[in-house]
Order: structure tokens, then sequence, then C-alpha cells
């Protein structure tokens, strides 16, 4: 058994190894600000600062003040089980405490078949006004899971890696009519999503890996530029607004070009959403509901597309949202102050085809710093 933790380990070493290169590209589903992902990920008709960019930019012209936010955020995030079983190791642990090495290694080979891990963290640097708006981004994301029978029976390790970055620029369109926004975005993407699933026993798959030829399809990137556009019906009454939008994403494919194996092009998504909105003076509650891809272009099961979620927030400086995210719970919270925010969100991500088949259940931290 030994011998099979070691090839796991060492697989995902070789792994690792590119992670200097896949680090500077990031995103899923290109960048979302993590008040955003709490409220559910609906954010179609309602956004937080660069997170407008990438959902809906028709929303910049609704904008109290010309410049909205210039600044940068850093966003880490890492899955229960990852905590969990960094836990069982730290001073005071079980693991910790295991006299007998023996012991101590069987438990390590548990937690990894037992645990998946995942990590992931992202940055942005970001200008938004009511006019336009641009911002550099980077996230990634890898995700490692271990099985003690794969598919071939023998023990089993999956890594895949999720990794974008780029430039978006967007603006909002002028129409004569008061309640209409249009807006589009322009980008620029480097981006890369591989998969490695490979039985540790099987020393030529170790090799295979360890080929500078093979692991060119991994570390590589693709990128393009693609153009989205979206519109937005805004109803607004004394202390209730209604809002309708559309968006299509990547409007007529966007075709990547690279060494790597995956994505080679992202396919056109039309979505469509509505929230409702209560406030009075500083203060607000807003719901919202997205159905992202309505034509189910990627052959995803309808709990990966829609989106629900509630935000509240108190004199705008303090916020609580609340939503189904990926058909599981989201919730989180922000202290948003003049030069500083801070943004703590809880999520699940569930990688199956259905709810229960592989959920990570996500904690991520974000810190902004600008005005």
């Amino acid at each position: 058994m030994r011998a099979y933790v070691y090839g796991a380990l060492v697989l995902l070493s070789l792994m690792l190894g590119l992670c200097p290169r896949i680090m500077a590209k990031t995103v899923e589903p290109a960048f979302q600000d993590p008040f955003d992902l709490a409220a559910g990920g609906a954010s179609l008709t309602r956004a937080s600062k660069e997170g407008m960019l990438f959902s809906n930019p028709a929303l910049l012209r609704l904008a109290s003040g010309f410049i909205r936010w210039i600044g940068s955020s850093s966003n880490l995030l890492v899955n229960k089980e990852s905590v969990d079983t960094a836990r069982r190791f730290l001073p005071g642990g079980s693991s910790g405490d295991t006299g007998a090495s023996g012991a101590g290694n069987t438990e390590v080979v548990d937690l990894i078949l037992k645990n998946p891990l995942r990590l992931g963290w992202g940055q942005a640097v970001s200008l938004i006004t009511r006019s336009f708006g641009g911002s550099f981004f980077s996230r990634f994301e890898v995700d490692f899971a271990a099985s003690q029978y794969g598919a071939s029976g023998l023990p089993e390790v999956a890594i895949k890696t999720e990794s974008y970055n780029g430039l978006v620029l967007g603006a909002p369109i002028p129409v004569p009519l008061p309640y209409l926004y249009l807006g589009f975005t322009g980008k620029y993407l480097f981006a890369s999503e591989e998969s490695v699933t490979a039985d540790v026993a099987d020393q030529s798959q170790i090799t295979k890996y360890s080929d500078p030829n093979t692991l060119k399809s991994l570390y590589s990137q693709n990128s393009g530029a693609g153009v989205d556009a979206a519109a937005l019906l805004f109803l607004q009454g004394s202390s209730v607004d209604f809002s309708l939008a559309v968006k299509a994403d990547d409007i007529g494919n966007t075709r990547l070009t690279g060494d790597s194996l995956s994505p080679k092009s992202l396919k056109q998504v039309n979505s469509v959403g509505t929230g409702l909105t209560l406030h009075t003076g500083d203060d607000m509650i807003h719901v919202a509901v997205d159905y992202r891809d309505v034509g189910n272009v990627y052959g995803e099961p309808l709990f990966k597309r829609v989106y629900a979620g509630t935000k509240v927030t108190v004199r705008q400086m303090f916020g609580v949202a609340a939503g189904f995210y990926n058909g599981y719970p989201s919730m989180g919270a922000v202290v948003d102050l003049f030069f500083f925010r801070l943004a703590l969100t809880s999520y699940t991500r569930e990688l199956g085809d259905h709810p229960g088949v592989a959920p990570r259940h996500m904690y991520l931290a974000s810190i902004s710093a600008g005005f």
C-alpha cells in the first residue's frame, strides 16, 4: 500500500510542478465575486464590483457615482475536507498524537482515499466606472481525488486543474429608453482545463507523465478573444425595483488556440435572470434567480444551470447573502469599508452529474483594497 501512496504522491508532484505555468491563468465560470457566489451565483441582475463585467456589463450604468471601484481583490479557497485533513496533522490532532509510525501511515492512506482535496486562488485588478470598466484577472483551482479501486480494480488517482486569466473590457451602450440598458464585454483569455486519471500502481503511466512531450499538453494554455453582450430591463420604484436580464456569452463561439487539450472553444451560452429589490435609502434586500445556458449547449443537468439567492446589505457597508448553487445551499457575509473589503463565503461545487456524486464543500475568503 505504501507503494500506491508513493505513486500517487509522485504523480501529484508532477502535476503540482506545473503550477508556476498554470497559476498564471484561472477561472470558473470566468471570475465570480465572493458575495455574488454566496447568493447562489445569481448575478445577472445585480453584481458586485468587477463581477459586473463577467455577469452583466449593462449593470455598469446603474452606479450611483462615476467611479464605482478602483482596486485589487485576492481570493483563497479550500474545501472542507482539506481543512479537516490538515487539522488531523496539527499538534493536538489525532494523527499528531499517533505513536506508531505504521498506524500513522495507515491513517495517511485512509485520509487520501476518503477525502478529496481542492485548492484555489484568484486575483483581480480592476477599474469600474459608469461609462466603462476593465479588469486583469486570474483564477486557478486544482482538485485531487484518490480511490482504492478504480475502473481497472487498482488504486486510482484523479487530478483536475482549471486555469483561466486574461483581460476583460466592458461598457454600457446608451439607448433612448430610460428603463433599458445594454452592455458588452470584450475579452482576451488564456485557458486550460486538464484532467488526468491514472492507476497509481502502473509504473508505465507514471513514466508516461514524466515525459516532457506528454506534459506539454498538460501545462500549455489555449488563448483567444471573445465578446459577450447583455440587456437589462430595470424598473425603479420608490421602494421596490424589478429587473429582467438577458445575456449572451461568447457570441458566435470563442475559438481558443494552443497546445492544451481543453478547452478548444467556448460555446455561445444564452442566459436569463430576474430580480426584485426592496430598498430604503442605503439598505436593501435583493432576491434573484438566474437560468444559465437556456439552450443547454454544454449538456449540463438543470441543477447546475439554475442559480438563486438573496442579498441583504445595511448602509452599503455590511451584507449577508444566502442561496442555492449547484443544488446546495450557499451563504456568506461581507464588510465593505471605504478602502478595505473582507468577504467570506461557503458553497458547494458538484463535480458529478447529480447532487451527492462528487461534492466539494468550499470555503472562500477574499480581501480587497481600493476605493
